[in-house]
């Protein structure tokens, strides 16, 4: 269409006005050819919009091809499931497995299909909210016209889905008063659509602007007083929170990669400055609202915000606690009363819990955080210090804005987890996480230390972060253990990554400590099981590589297994938890849940954290069958722990240390078995059993002795 009008434009240009020219005059030619002159521009108008709808018919069929596609390949995948899905959307689960006695009672069975089933149903939520987004805005778009009651062409038509949503959305958080019902449900609706998309959520930020976006949002969350909300109604606004969080922080980011964008940066920079003042949705009914810093906190919770704006967010949250600490307030106080959640009570008065969140969704941003400082009137703050050490962390749910968590430790922990770990706290290592690099290894080496010399550290709430972080650093553990650690660092390998180079004091002390809760108990125990069994694995798989025989192989690896387990068994034999009633139960229960995520460290091979280990004559040896032997192993120790606690029960140790250690060489003669089995290795059974035990008995003595000569330096145990 673009083309056939210009060729009309041209055609009554050549035809029409250049034939007139030169032959008409007078009072009657001067107003013909003012009239032409508009003509000729609606042609050249015309053809603009023809082109621009053309832009937008295109982006809106891409959208809706993707979808379809998405959706053809969600249902291909049902169907191969054995799951059926209706038109109206419900599906079902038909595995024939399900009408089978015997299969149906499989440990684990019907909560593996429950999650398939319950993840199928998300993605096609999610595809069909995207077209349904995509549907609306495309309507809007070319219902809309821009010139009102005028007649001419319009030349102002959207070209892209995105620029017609970002509109409406920001329309909707620019609106005065409080929205409806049905305008939070169309808000959510293009949010959840393209919150993950940069050009919208670009465009949203800014024309939202920083300062009105926070207001907005508060005055959402903050019903006048006497308001009733459904659970529907609340169920809506937990989701706004967490779309709009996650859009803001992909608008932050949305100049990443590239030159920096002026308007976000100017966004950015207005968020900074909001954080020192109040928003109040109700001035009437309270003296005093929440800040800007509460509220931005509270969505920083969700997404991925920029790199640079946390650190300097950061700063600006210290400096404001410290100058608050200065006039005698400590953060209870300072962000406490008279401020107060609104009546949904729905985000946190504790503005670092969500920072906290925030670095812990970003790793290269949290790394940098916590080895850098803030200069507050002179005074250097080191961030680390302060949060780990110096700082008062509020307790209570209406702090950190989360019931199952109400201590702000977690959040802390999320933000270290991510800093050493190199992926987000919520998310588990794959493949593709990057080797642990000089900063990520200081910070874990500075962190066993300090927990080392003070056990008080590893406070309440942090310690499951605490256990993933050592499980990902089971390499380095390891050496640490090794008398002769420099001497054996080609039969411990890392790979890229740079070691943490833990004490043997210091790593002992550590683990008993993390040890003591039965998240992090859970976490290292299974950190041991993977690299044990995967270590033993590769070096069956590679009898040159190293120089030591099978039987010395298995020895050496059941040795320093058994000497972790050992100083994790001696942390929860000592805790106060195992020491009650249900101590035993606990334990056992938190190492069955964890079974998922152990299974999933299982994935990388040797060195969790790391993507290939390097033999001593070169070249990148990827561990081939990474996750093969470990992965059994711990399906075995959780479909144990599933079963009741029954004497001929392997793997589900108790309360005393004698049914720990015929655990951990239940998992290790198990892992030597399966590797032997694999590799084709010569051993026999009796060979394979005396190399375990006599490894295992000499790893649990060392733990014995060392551990409690460095607990007791300590003052454990007195």
């Amino acid at each position: 269409m673009p083309a056939k009008y210009d060729a009309l434009q041209r055609e009554f240009e050549q035809r029409v006005i250049n034939h007139l020219k030169g032959h008409w005059e007078g009072d009657a030619a001067e107003a013909a050819f003012v009239t032409m002159g508009k003509a000729r521009t609606e042609y050249e108008n015309a053809a603009t919009e023809a082109e621009r709808i053309a832009k937008l018919l295109l982006d809106a069929h891409g959208e809706f091809a993707a979808s379809q596609k998405q959706l053809h390949a969600l249902l291909d995948e049902a169907r191969n499931d054995h799951y059926k899905v209706y038109d109206d959307g419900r599906v079902e689960d038909v595995d024939p497995r399900q009408d089978s006695p015997t299969a149906s009672a499989s440990p684990g069975l019907a909560e593996e299909r429950k999650k398939k089933l319950d993840s199928l149903v998300s993605r096609l939520t999610r595809v069909l909210e995207v077209a349904t987004a995509a549907d609306e805005a495309a309507s809007s778009a070319l219902e809309r016209d821009a010139n009102g009651d005028s007649q001419s062409f319009n030349t102002s038509v959207y070209t892209t889905l995105d620029s017609v949503e970002a509109d409406q959305a920001a329309a909707l958080m620019n609106k005065k008063g409080r929205l409806s019902d049905a305008e939070i449900t169309k808000l959510n609706l293009l949010l959840s659509a393209n919150k993950n998309d940069p050009e919208f959520s670009r465009d949203f930020a800014v024309k939202t602007g920083g300062e009105n976006m926070l207001s907005k949002y508060n005055e959402l969350m903050s019903p006048p007083a006497g308001t009733t909300l459904s659970k529907a109604q609340l169920a809506q606004l937990k989701e706004l929170k967490a779309n709009l969080g996650t859009t803001i922080g992909t608008a932050t980011t949305s100049d990443d990669g590239g030159r920096p964008n002026k308007d976000i940066t100017n966004f950015q920079n207005d968020l900074l400055k909001a954080g020192q003042r109040d928003f109040n949705a109700n001035p009437t009914e309270s003296p005093y609202g929440l800040s800007g810093y509460q509220l931005t906190s509270s969505l920083m919770s969700e997404g991925k915000w920029d790199k640079d704006f946390l650190q300097d967010y950061g700063d600006a949250l210290i400096t404001a606690e410290k100058n608050g600490a200065n006039a005698g307030q400590n953060p209870d106080a300072y962000w406490g009363y008279p401020r107060t959640l609104g009546t949904t009570n729905i985000g946190a008065l504790d503005p670092m819990a969500g920072y906290m969140d925030a670095l812990g969704h970003n790793p290269a941003a949290s790394t940098e955080f916590f080895g850098s400082e803030t200069s507050v009137n002179g005074e250097k703050v080191d961030h680390y210090d302060y949060l780990m050490k110096d700082r008062h962390w509020p307790e209570g749910a209406g702090y950190t804005g989360d019931e199952k968590n109400p201590s702000g430790y977690n959040n802390l922990g999320h933000a270290l987890e991510s800093a050493v770990t190199g992926h987000s706290y919520d998310s588990s290592p794959s493949a593709e996480t990057p080797a642990h690099n000089e900063q990520q290894a200081a910070l874990m080496g500075k962190l066993v230390h300090d927990v080392s010399q003070d056990g008080e550290l590893a406070h309440d709430g942090m310690q499951d972060s605490l256990g993933r972080m050592t499980a990902e650093y089971m390499p380095d553990v390891y050496r640490g253990l090794r008398p002769d650690g420099d001497s054996e660092k080609d039969f411990l390998p890392l790979g890229d990554s740079v070691s943490a180079d833990f004490g043997e004091q210091d790593i002992t002390r550590f683990m008993y400590t993390v040890g003591q809760d039965p998240d992090g108990y859970a976490a290292i125990s299974y950190g041991q099981t993977q690299y044990s069994a995967e270590l033993m694995d590769y070096h069956l798989s590679h009898p040159d590589a190293y120089g030591l025989s099978d039987k010395e192989t298995i020895y050496e690896i059941s040795e320093t297994g058994a000497q972790v387990d050992g100083i994790l068994s001696l942390g929860r034999q000592d805790s106060d938890m195992q020491e009650s009633a249900e101590g035993d139960k606990v334990f056992n229960d938190r190492l069955a849940s964890a079974g998922d995520w152990g299974k999933s460290i299982t994935t990388i091979g040797i060195g969790v954290g790391t993507a290939a280990i390097t033999s001593p004559v070169g070249g990148a040896v990827a561990g081939e069958v990474a996750g093969h032997v470990s992965g059994q192993l711990i399906d075995m120790v959780v479909s144990d722990l599933e079963r009741d606690s029954s004497d001929e029960a392997l793997y589900a140790s108790g309360a005393d240390l004698e049914s720990s250690k015929s655990a951990v060489q239940a998992q290790l003669r198990n892992a030597a078995t399966i590797s032997v089995t694999e590799n084709s290795s010569g051993l026999n059974q009796a060979e394979i059993d005396t190399a375990v035990n006599n490894g295992a008995e000499a790893g649990n003595g060392y733990a014995n002795d060392k551990s409690r000569s460095y607990i007791e330096d300590r003052g454990y145990g007195e």
